[in-house]
């Protein structure tokens, strides 16, 4: 770099114009690793000191020696701060991230326990309208009258449990999917938006809509799988309750649908189903009493866990209210761990819903005592395929029966 000799001044002077712009320069090192938490506030003490000794040096060098200062000191400054800065800066804040990066990943990396969701037990709630349903012949004004009474009292439950933001599951069998069929038309749809009652509670009201079927009457699983479909509400694939007993004469042998079935009375329909809940007895009097998710390994080993099976079973567990509580306590007393899943499921009848006052005891007996547990973090709601692909995902599929 080429000198400038005809300057008047003190060479000290101008060394210490230069340590004054050294100084600054520092205190720009300095404020880019404050930006990388790497500097402490002994950044300000240097700009402080910078500006004090400028103050100094601009009153007692002249001007010509500020101006050939500038011109040297900016040639010198360029140089060496391109240099020395690169280097510092990139030495600083690959040092600097490295240290902030992995302080920051130990503070903020998420305790797996804590994360984890506190074990709830999953409910299912729903109704199963059985074959007799409507009464009467179809098509006669008995029938008409039954069906439309029926209508709107289900209508009515889906509303109540819209309100109270609970998941409810309705299983029919295939007369009432027959009597919709004839008795759908604009002026019983004009309650319901212009929509068949089933599409109604489910699109509008959040109802799920499962396959039931006591496969009488010439109509099997298929065949109701199938009206579904006809009336816009298909697609499910949980068999709604079946005598699980090979032993009994009323044995529906559901490992049959480890393969596709077809109807009975519509023998072109073709229908799988994969998820099995309401293990039950004929008239309810031996169910057993089971709570969690397995896959069947066979009729003869129904509660033996196979993991190369197709099919699921939900065990649906006793007493209603008072039973999911003690579910509850299972977990909170670490009697059963929180890896696995417990499950509860019951029928809310028709009988219940078509009651004086029925839709309404309904909600103040089930719907807000089990919300008020939904809330406090102890139960999920849910429907049966949801609750079969949570117990895949959050349960790794792991089986698991609790029978006391």
């Amino acid at each position: 770099m080429q000198r400038n000799d005809d300057r008047d001044g003190n060479p000290s002077e101008e060394l210490e114009v230069i340590s004054w712009n050294s100084a600054w320069v520092m205190s720009c090192v300095a404020v880019v690793a404050v930006g990388f938490g790497a500097c402490e506030d002994d950044a300000g003490t240097v700009a402080d000191s910078a500006v004090s000794d400028s103050v100094s040096v601009s009153e007692t060098v002249s001007e010509t020696v500020a101006e050939t200062v500038s011109e040297t000191v900016s040639e010198t400054v360029s140089e060496t701060v391109s240099e020395t800065v690169a280097e510092t800066v990139a030495e600083t804040v690959a040092e600097t991230v490295a240290e902030t990066v992995t302080e920051t990943v130990a503070e903020t990396t998420p305790d797996t326990e804590t994360v984890q969701e506190s074990p709830r037990v999953s409910v299912v709630l729903f109704t199963h309208i059985e074959d007799q349903t409507p009464g009467g012949v179809l098509g006669t004004d008995q029938s008409k009258n039954s069906y439309l009474g029926l209508r709107a009292k289900l209508i009515e439950v889906g509303e109540l449990a819209q309100k109270n933001k609970v998941v409810w599951v309705l299983q029919p069998d295939w007369k009432i999917l027959e009597a919709a069929r004839q008795y759908e038309d604009a002026a019983t749809m004009a309650s319901t938006g212009g929509k068949n009652f089933l599409v109604y509670l489910r699109d509008d009201l959040g109802v799920f809509i499962d396959p039931h079927s006591h496969e009488n009457g010439g109509y099997n699983y298929t065949d109701v799988a199938y009206l579904l479909g006809l009336l816009g509400v298909g697609g499910s694939t949980v068999i709604g309750g079946h005598v699980w007993d090979p032993a009994l004469p009323q044995f529906q042998h559901w490992e049959r649908f480890r393969s596709p079935v077809y109807g009975e009375k519509y023998p072109a329909a073709v229908w799988q189903g994969n998820i099995l809940i309401g293990s039950g007895t004929p008239g309810h009097v031996n169910d057993p009493l089971v709570s969690g998710v397995w896959r069947p390994k066979a009729p003869e080993a129904y509660f033996t866990d196979d993991p190369a099976a197709n099919i699921v079973a939900v065990g649906q567990w006793h007493n209603n209210v008072a039973g999911v509580q003690e579910l509850v306590d299972l977990y909170a007393a670490g009697t059963v761990p929180a890896t696995v899943m417990l499950t509860a499921s019951w029928n809310i009848q028709p009988s219940q819903i078509t009651a004086a006052n029925g839709p309404a005891t309904i909600e103040s007996t089930v719907f807000v005592p089990l919300k008020a547990m939904e809330n406090a973090g102890t139960i999920k709601l849910t429907d049966f395929t949801t609750l079969v692909d949570t117990w895949k995902t959050r349960f790794g599929a792991e089986a698991y029966l609790y029978k006391p």
